[in-house]
């Protein structure tokens, strides 16, 4: 099948389309201009919603830009050994002062002489600075009448802290 150019202009012609509208009745009329017109209008709509994406894009963007990069952190458990050796370390320092270890992360500093308060209070400060990639958390501080008929008693709870490098952003 061949295509014939010539019937496609003499299609084409302003006569005959003028005629083909002529014999469009008024339903048909409504019916296509409101199909185009809701053509339209959704064409709108469309351009509209992807503008409103592509902003949503470039501030986004602009958000992720500015937000630091940061270490993830590391929590762990301390080694029992370790934990053992450094109770040993400062009975040797403080011998004043009773240390002991409670569960595998736990450490119980205590005396019964009043006048070693001071003292057991540079106790509790050098664990904290003896080792700085361990975190200690007191969970229990009392200073009077304490567990065990005990004057002075501190319980503290390590972990090690650690950082790994940040992923970067996908």
């Amino acid at each position: 099948m061949t295509l014939d150019t010539k019937l496609i202009f003499r299609a084409m012609k302003p006569k005959i389309a003028a005629k083909a509208l002529q014999t469009f009745d008024r339903a048909t009329a409504v019916v296509v201009g409101v199909s185009w017109a809701a053509a339209i209008l959704m064409m709108v709509f469309a351009i509209y919603v992807s503008s409103l994406a592509m902003s949503a894009k470039h501030a986004s963007e602009n958000a992720q830009a500015t937000e630091p990069n940061l270490p993830k952190i590391i929590h762990g458990k301390i080694n029992q050994r370790e934990i053992q050796m450094m109770v040993e370390g400062m009975q040797h320092r403080f011998p004043d002062i009773k240390f002991n270890m409670q569960g595998s992360e736990g450490l119980i500093v205590s005396t019964n002489d009043g006048n070693q308060f001071r003292q057991w209070l540079t106790a509790l400060s050098y664990i904290d600075t003896i080792k700085p990639q361990y975190h200690w958390s007191m969970q229990q501080f009392c200073v009077g009448k304490c567990a065990n008929n005990e004057l002075m008693r501190a319980i503290l709870v390590g972990e090690t802290i650690s950082f790994e490098m940040p992923t970067p952003p996908s």
